[in-house]
This record gives structure tokens, C-alpha cells and sequence, in this order.
């Protein structure tokens, strides 16, 4: 498993800090690539690490059956638990990653996705244009 390059950890890092802090209820927000690779922001990698190849399967069980229903492209995955609110946003890079984020109050969901949108727009306005050897649109 290959780590990100330092810039981009350091990106993620940065934008997952500002994403919990902008909402009042998150316990832990993480961006988990394909390969299981992990930048999260303090404390959260211990607890989310083994989890990362369960979350990939349920994304992918959510967009089979979201496409048989005629939901078309998947965008989020929301769990309502009794003790918090799991949220998994698909972001579309050249290497696959998840935004997961944790609540622990469902009534922040909507702030937490309109978050997680901006930061996946972001992520993919960035990765795009490292990829394509254009400047990048955000600084780290």
C-alpha cells in the first residue's frame, strides 16, 4: 500500500479539520483511498483503519442497488445509528476515494453533506489538475 504524496496528505488534513469544525457534531472524518490507504484528522486512523474495506463493500452494495433502482449516480451513503450517524461520500479521482465522516447529532446531516460535497469538489478540481500536469486550482 502506497502512501498519498505529503502534499496531498497534508491537503486532505488540513480540509478534514475545517470539515469537522464546521460541523458541531462530528466525531471523526477520514478520506480511505481503494488500496485502504487512510488520512484522517487527529485520533481517527486507530479507529477506522480495519473498517476501510467494509466501507468500500457497502459503497459499492449502495451504487448496485441504487443503479437497479434508477437512482443513477451514487453520491451518498447515509447510516442512522442509535449512537451517531455514519456518512460515506464517493469522490471521483483517477484512484478512487471515500469521504467518511461521523456525527454524533443526525440533526447536522445536512450541514455535513453540503460539507462533504464542497470538499469532494475540491479534492476532485485538485487531483484533476495534478494529474494532468496543469496547475493546481487549490493551495496546499
Amino acid at each position: 500500500m502506497a502512501n498519498e504524496p505529503r502534499t496531498i496528505r497534508v491537503f486532505f488534513e488540513r480540509q478534514l479539520a475545517d470539515l469537522r469544525e464546521s460541523v458541531p457534531s462530528a466525531l471523526a472524518a477520514a478520506v480511505v483511498s481503494d488500496d485502504a490507504c487512510l488520512s484522517a484528522d487527529v485520533g481517527v486512523v486507530d479507529a477506522l483503519s480495519p473498517q476501510t474495506t467494509q466501507l468500500r463493500t457497502l459503497v459499492a452494495s449502495a451504487r448496485t442497488t441504487a443503479s437497479a433502482l434508477g437512482l443513477d449516480k451514487t453520491r451518498c451513503l447515509i447510516l442512522d445509528g442509535t449512537a451517531g450517524v455514519l456518512i460515506l461520500r464517493p469522490v471521483q479521482t483517477a484512484k478512487p476515494r471515500l469521504i467518511v465522516l461521523l456525527l454524533a447529532d443526525p440533526r447536522d446531516v445536512t450541514r455535513a453533506l453540503n460539507g462533504m460535497h464542497r470538499f469532494a469538489a475540491d479534492i476532485e478540481a485538485r487531483l484533476t489538475a495534478n494529474a494532468t500536469g496543469a496547475p493546481a486550482a487549490l493551495a496546499a
